[in-house]
């Protein structure tokens, strides 16, 4: 995946990606491949169509917003064979020509085998119709919606990896609105016997840290079972690896559920007259800041209040976006609830964890047995 304003751009007028890539390396600029001929541009491996429109002479370039959400929506990989060792283009589903439409309903991810499919014809007859191509984009899009929240659940199952956080009662305002039956959930029996929620579910909070003694265990599989449910149907996106404001403002907007895993710096408020332990979570990158508030008290152990949820620690953190802002100084500022927090781990990192995970066979293997129930990694940098 590319941040690159030289590569984006080449890639929106038609390049392939390794090509956009290799023209960058060689310190190819947008307005240098302008001042090029037609030929010179088709010497440097361009094909005419795409160096005409570099030219300004075909078609203009898909908009940044729509060809940010394209690319993210399809993982970066071509929607019929999803194969990560090959290069990319956005195609038009139906031809720019017949239909100047650059809409993203219009184009699907392609690599260049099957773009080559696109346009090519057997017996007279397209190898991969545009109606094959929608159900191949159909499918593979939705099967991205749901490989974020599926890879964050099951990467907790790991040992050593467990969640530090949850807001209760936000997760279950949220659990209650996606349906989610939050009194048949595994554990909830056990926490209303204990006095941990009432008939509704509803989790009982109380003045103090909330995970003490025998109860914590009860309390903290009830909240894991909650927020995997409500995962189960949310839409929610990893964007650990795509803190650049000039992709942000396309792809987050208020509302949105999105995962974050980073340095964060954890800076506790001053006290009030409501007993709580209020802290603010900051977390800074490549021009975007993401800022929320919380209270400590709702930790799930004493490591998680004295230890992971101080100073500054890499973690991941499940946010519900309030609000998107650019400050004057030019930082993309994202507003939010935190909905949990778990400690961190590394596959997490980019959105191209679920390949790992399926090879580890995580994805795929049943639940740990619910009586089973009971280590950070360094963060790397960013580009």
């Amino acid at each position: 995946m590319t941040r690159n304003r030289t590569e984006m751009a080449l890639i929106a007028r038609g390049i392939d990606s390794a090509l956009a890539r290799k023209l960058r390396e060689e310190k190819w600029t947008l307005a240098k491949l302008q001042s090029q001929s037609l030929q010179e541009l088709v010497d440097l491996g361009v094909d005419e169509e795409a160096a005409s429109t570099i030219l300004g002479d075909s078609r203009p370039p898909i908009p940044s917003d729509v060809l940010v959400r394209i690319l993210f929506a399809n993982r970066w990989l071509c929607c019929v064979c999803r194969d990560e060792s090959r290069p990319i283009i956005v195609h038009h589903i139906k031809s720019w020509a017949e239909s100047r439409d650059h809409s993203q309903d219009n184009l699907a991810v392609l690599c260049s085998v099957h773009h080559g499919e696109a346009h090519s014809t057997h017996a007279l007859e397209l190898t991969l119709t545009p109606d094959r191509l929608k159900a191949e984009k159909a499918a593979w899009e939705q099967e991205v919606k749901g490989l974020d929240p599926h890879a964050i659940l099951k990467a907790t199952q790991l040992q050593g990896n467990q969640w530090w956080y949850f807001n209760h009662l936000r997760v279950f305002e949220i659990s209650q609105q996606l349906g989610v039956a939050v009194t048949d959930l595994p554990g909830f029996r056990r926490a209303f016997d204990a006095q941990l929620c009432d008939e509704d579910g509803y989790p009982r909070c109380s003045s103090g840290p909330m995970y003490r003694g025998p109860s914590a265990l009860i309390l903290s599989r009830y909240m894991t079972n909650m927020l995997q449910a409500a995962m189960g149907y949310a839409c929610v996106r990893n964007i650990s690896d795509d803190l650049d404001r000039g992709t942000l403002k396309f792809l987050v907007t208020d509302g949105d559920l999105i995962f974050v895993q980073g340095s964060y710096c954890f800076s506790t408020l001053p006290p009030d007259s409501s007993g709580s332990d209020l802290v603010e979570g900051v977390r800074s990158a490549n021009g975007v800041e993401i800022t929320f508030v919380f209270d400590r008290n709702e930790g799930t152990s004493g490591s998680a209040r004295n230890l992971w949820l101080r100073g500054i620690n890499t973690l991941g953190c499940l946010l519900l976006v309030n609000r998107v802002q650019r400050h004057s100084r030019g930082t993309l500022h994202i507003e939010a609830t935190v909905l949990a927090i778990r400690s961190a781990h590394h596959e997490l990192k980019s959105r191209s964890y679920e390949i790992g995970l399926y090879q580890s066979g995580l994805i795929g293997q049943s639940d740990l047995d619910d009586d089973a129930y009971d280590e950070a990694f360094n963060e790397e940098a960013l580009d």
